[in-house]
């Protein structure tokens, strides 16, 4: 039986991202009972930074398959592109629905745009409706979020993917912490008095991914497993910033693991001579079929 299994392990360091579409019905079966029929669906967080799908519509048979018409409005501007859908099957499986090539689209505005799809004797007679996915756009949005904290913090440079202090930095700023508020601290620094603690502490910290975390359907469909080793700041406030996968595995898993660790509620800041000061934590999330 697949289960799915997260490890937590905090971690020290040197001092130094699925949006989901809301189903309307749960199923969809084919031939639908009427047309136009609205068809459920999900995408990936790649595909929805760029085609932003607001609807699929079934609007008849076509070529031994059935014809859906997809709408939405474009995030960015995008040249046409192969994307991969799938039908979403009960017990989140997934079944390959096959390739297809997504429009170019302009930012900002809408796009329509017709497919081919369920042919008869290939596709499940009723499915919970479509997921799409493309692991290559997953990859640019990972890289586009590690560049703007690259470029938002030019404290950092990076060697063998662990941010690194520069050694400048370290002897100026060790004088007087008040010279630069918003230095990050590294887990281990002697001078920190206590380290951020999560509501419940450590335990419920595992508990609370454990219950929020969901294994990316082509991942689990493909076996694909391994640890996301997740860096984040947690801030004065307690609020955390700056998450991203330091050590990856695959883009749907990287970008899961990321998207549970953003949404954490607030922790109980570090303190530094009695002050909250911002601290650089890690986090492994084990993925495991």
């Amino acid at each position: 039986m697949k289960r799915l299994s997260v490890l937590l392990c905090i971690i020290t360091l040197g001092v130094f991202i699925i949006a989901n579409t809301a189903i309307a019905q749960t199923s969809f079966s084919v031939p639908p009972k009427a047309y136009p029929a609205n068809v459920p669906f999900k995408c990936d967080a790649g595909v929805d930074s760029y085609w932003h799908v607001t609807s699929i519509t079934c609007i008849g048979r076509a070529n031994g398959g059935y014809k859906f018409r997809i709408e939405g409005i474009a995030q960015k501007t995008c040249r046409s592109m192969s994307i991969d859908l799938f039908y979403l099957m009960p017990g989140n499986r997934i079944m390959t629905a096959g390739a297809y090539y997504f429009p170019n689209i302009e930012e900002g505005k809408s796009f329509s745009f017709e497919i081919v799809s369920a042919f008869t004797g290939y596709a499940p007679s009723k499915f919970n409706g479509f997921f799409i996915s493309s692991e290559v756009l997953q990859r640019i949005l990972l890289n586009e979020q590690e560049k703007a904290k690259n470029t938002s913090n030019n404290s950092y440079t990076r060697k063998f993917g662990m941010p690194m202090t520069r050694r400048s930095d370290t002897k100026q700023e060790s004088v007087k912490t008040k010279e630069n508020p918003n230095k990050v601290y590294q887990s281990t620094d002697k001078k920190i008095e206590k380290l951020p603690e999560f509501p419940g502490g450590l335990r419920a910290f595992m508990e609370y991914i454990s219950k929020n975390i969901h294994y990316p359907w082509i991942c689990k469909e493909q076996k694909i497993q391994g640890k996301v080793l997740v860096g984040f700041i947690v801030e004065k406030d307690g609020s955390v910033s700056n998450v991203t996968a330091l050590k990856k595995v695959h883009a749907n898993l990287d970008t899961e693991a990321i998207r549970v660790i953003k949404s954490s509620p607030k922790w109980k800041p570090g303190t530094m001579n009695g002050e909250p000061i911002r601290i650089q934590m890690a986090v492994y999330v084990s993925f495991k079929l």
